[in-house]
């Protein structure tokens, strides 16, 4: 059986408040996500213990449908690259 990408593939990423790199990212995404049909979701990790002790070290993260694609910076081509490969295309 072949597994099935949903249309709009979800990108969970990781940041904190007063995170320059955050603010990079977020212009890098917020026009990127419609055209790409991408679901993105903002968690912020700043007073939770869990989060905190796995990705403080390593904000902004990005988990694309549960696999780690960017840290620190979004590379807009790779991501492109990615979303493609999930939903098939090579």
């Amino acid at each position: 059986m072949v597994a099935v990408m949903p249309e709009s593939p979800l990108l969970t990423v990781y940041t904190a408040h007063n995170c320059s790199l955050c603010d990079d990212v977020r212009e890098v995404l917020e026009p990127l996500a419609p055209e790409l049909s991408l679901r993105v979701e903002w968690v912020h990790i700043d007073g939770d213990p869990e989060l905190e002790a796995r990705w403080r070290e390593q904000i902004p993260v990005g988990v694309l449908e549960g696999r780690r694609v960017f840290k620190y910076r979004v590379n807009e081509h790779q991501l492109r690259l990615r979303i493609a490969r999930l939903r098939g295309n090579p």
